[in-house]
């Protein structure tokens, strides 16, 4: 297990063994795959904001937006993932012949939110490989840290 720590050193989360992160072009974004695995397992990536000029220690941004997110997604639940609330849910996609499952986790604090998903092929939903897979990614955002 490593600490990573984000560009600007705003968060911090403990990253799995075998994981590595990958340039996927967007500044906002931290991606991550399993490279120990023999083969394409799936794709965990973080997108972090912070709300800018939130200075009442009242105004919950984050707690706000995971209650949306639970009200507008079918499937959504709130849960508590290490120190913060969370909204999870999946959904199934079709895109450009791939059939494709993202699961979601919604999660921070205060003026800080974390949008994990966990990409990867349908046909390895029921795999154990996956069941295993996503233990990880869990355990990774329960791990996210605000520095």
């Amino acid at each position: 297990m490593n600490n990573y720590i984000s560009r600007g050193g705003w968060f911090s989360f403990t990253l799995a063994n075998g994981w590595a992160e990958y340039d996927d072009g967007d500044d906002s974004t931290y991606a991550f795959w399993n490279e120990a695995d023999a083969s394409w397992t799936g794709n965990f990536r973080i997108t972090a904001f912070q709300w800018p000029n939130v200075t009442d220690s009242n105004v919950d941004k984050a707690s706000e937006y995971i209650t949306i997110e639970v009200l507008e997604n079918t499937g959504a639940q709130k849960i508590i993932l290490g120190e913060y609330d969370c909204a999870h849910y999946k959904k199934e996609f079709q895109q450009e012949g791939d059939h494709q499952i993202i699961y979601y986790w919604m999660t921070g604090k205060q003026n800080d939110i974390f949008i994990c998903t966990f990409s990867i092929d349908k046909e390895q939903e029921a795999m154990p490989i996956n069941a295993r897979e996503l233990i990880s990614v869990q355990n990774m955002i329960a791990s996210i840290k605000i520095i």
